[in-house]
């Protein structure tokens, strides 16, 4: 008995693999991109110049509740990989006063699909106004917010952020 549960165990493991071989060096062709989600440019005058025309690099109001969130969370393992890329967020606002730095943190969190988990994104909003608290969207507001990723340094810890960032109506 034991011989025939190993041999179906076994059949069952190698039964379930393909035979043929995966092509993973094949480009992905940018027509099998969505557009609207995903673009990447390889200089700053390009970066600026799709900012000017409305467009961004990476629009995360467009994508799944799961994807922001691993998304957001891959900007926080890798920074230097997002630093000067063009942001879109949807997501709950929130704001924290830090007694410490006498200054208001803004943030834009949102929630993996299950809702179980939460990745905020620190704000720096354009308007100098708003990061002194005034003018802000209320707390926990849905907003839709676009800006520039950056990183900067706090005491002996490194940040990210989207600074230049501006309220969207959509």
């Amino acid at each position: 008995m034991r011989k025939i549960i190993v041999t179906l165990s076994c059949i069952l493991l190698v039964g379930c693999g393909g035979t043929g071989a995966v092509d993973v060096a094949k480009p992905v062709s940018e027509s099998s991109i969505d557009s609207g989600s995903v673009k990447s440019d390889s200089t700053e005058t390009k970066n600026e110049d799709s900012k000017a025309d409305g467009k961004v690099d990476y629009d995360l109001s467009s994508m799944g509740p799961d994807l922001v969130y691993a998304t957001i969370y891959q900007m926080m393992i890798d920074p230097k990989s997002y630093v000067g890329k063009s942001f879109k967020v949807t997501g709950n606002y929130y704001s924290s006063y830090s007694k410490e730095n006498d200054q208001y943190y803004h943030f834009c969190m949102v929630k993996d699909a299950a809702a179980c988990c939460a990745q905020g994104l620190e704000l720096l909003w354009a308007d100098e106004s708003m990061n002194r608290h005034e003018n802000c969207p209320d707390e926990e507001a849905l907003v839709t917010v676009e800006g520039v990723f950056e990183t900067y340094e706090e005491g002996q810890n490194t940040y990210g952020r989207l600074k230049d960032v501006r309220l969207v109506n959509e």
